[in-house]
């Protein structure tokens, strides 16, 4: 009997140390490609940062490019312009700019450019035509003088008006210098 109790000892012992077995090869397999086992824990304290870090230099590269884009955008398009008010600032071509000369300054203009005596006296000056009244549609001969609150276009490149007072306004849209 003691020889019974001994191999029925023996056959659980070795019954457990395939079981232990058994469950040191099952956990030993999860988690893995095959087997994939991935914790809330792990989503939360570890990928989660790790993709924001990644996502938060991407956006930080791409910013820096778009930054370098419009600098560039900015200054082709200075360049393009090319002209400056007074003030040293250069308006939107879609926009009226109040322009102020004094007796003998010049506005010199670009093709398309509009301009509105506003107050005092101004006359013509360039290539004939110097400047197409849009209010009556008349044309404006070099030295004629321009008519307050009408609309003048300029049609020819390099011509403009001349201030004949000593205060001038203008409203100017499109590109133009001033000088004397």
């Amino acid at each position: 009997m003691k020889k019974k109790l001994v191999t029925a000892l023996a056959v659980m012992a070795a019954v457990m140390l395939l079981l232990g077995a058994g469950a040191l090869i099952a956990n030993a397999t999860t988690g893995t490609p095959a087997d994939p086992l991935v914790t809330l824990g792990y989503l939360n304290d570890v990928f989660a940062p790790q993709v924001m870090q990644e996502l938060r230099g991407d956006v930080t590269r791409a910013e820096q490019a778009l930054s370098q884009q419009i600098a560039s955008a900015e200054a082709a398009l200075q360049a393009l312009i090319g002209t400056d008010t007074p003030g040293g600032a250069v308006p939107p071509a879609e926009l009226f700019t109040l322009v102020t000369l004094s007796r003998g300054q010049r506005i010199t203009a670009s093709v398309g450019t509009e301009m509105m005596l506003r107050i005092g006296t101004a006359t013509g000056f360039g290539s004939t035509p110097a400047l197409v009244n849009y209010t009556t549609g008349a044309t404006l001969a070099p030295g004629g003088s321009l008519v307050t609150n009408n609309m003048y276009l300029i049609t020819i490149e390099g011509n403009g008006i001349e201030a004949t007072a000593d205060l001038v306004r203008v409203l100017v849209r499109g590109n133009f210098t001033v000088g004397r």
